[in-house]
């Protein structure tokens, strides 16, 4: 038999491609699982020797790994924290799709976003991890652009709800909620502050307000 040499992947026997598909599962899989103990490795250093900046050797330590294996995935400390920055709006994306699913009305919905969004700075561990991450990454100037793109992406799950209510500009509604929402959290992550149980409801109720019918004037 002679050498199968400059097959095209196309050409290569279904065999083959099973056999080249598990060897890249399994590189994938471990792959994640390193990054992964990367990433909660630099969550807890960072938290930990707050407000001073974490570094690389201390994370590398923390997740039991090497510097080769740090900066194969990682161009740097920068690199790393916007990965933490990214990981956790997917995660809490994830928990407010799960929230908002567990209502069947749009009012509903709405409801458990703005609750699920200011539960992460009324849950001291969680605040404590958002502010640490923001504040390196304002130090490195990269927090703007890349932070505004991932709050849009919280903000889109007002979409489908605001659509449901019969709103024309469903994608305008969703922003202002969102500035309004991201406004209240940022004014009290700063100082360290949580917002009253009177704030946190009136915020709800603002933000339910765009679909709720306007209330008629009183008789005269």
């Amino acid at each position: 038999m002679s050498d199968t040499v400059g097959v095209e992947w196309e050409d290569a026997p279904a065999s083959v491609r099973a056999a080249v598909d598990r060897a890249l599962n399994r590189h994938q899989r471990d792959a994640l699982t390193e990054v992964e103990q990367i990433l909660n490795a630099a969550l807890r250093v960072a938290v930990r020797v707050a407000p001073a900046d974490p570094k690389v050797a201390d994370i590398v330590a923390e997740a039991g790994t090497s510097n080769q294996t740090f900066y194969r995935y990682f161009a740097g400390k920068n690199d790393l924290m916007h990965a933490v920055l990214e990981r956790g709006i997917v995660l809490v994306r994830s928990y407010l799709r799960h929230q908002m699913a567990k209502k069947p009305d749009p009012a509903g919905q709405l409801t458990a976003w703005v609750e699920g969004m200011i539960a992460q700075i009324t849950r001291p561990a969680v605040a404590q991890q958002g502010i640490t991450v923001n504040r390196l990454l304002a130090r490195a100037g990269e927090s703007i652009p890349g932070r505004a793109t991932l709050d849009d992406q919280l903000g889109e799950l007002l979409v489908p709800p605001l659509t449901a209510a019969g709103r024309a500009r469903p994608d305008l509604d969703a922003r202002v909620i969102q500035d309004a929402v991201l406004g209240t959290m940022q004014r009290h992550v700063g100082p360290g502050t949580m917002p009253s149980e009177d704030e946190q409801r009136h915020l709800v109720d603002f933000c339910v307000s765009v679909i709720s019918p306007a209330p008629r004037p009183p008789a005269t």
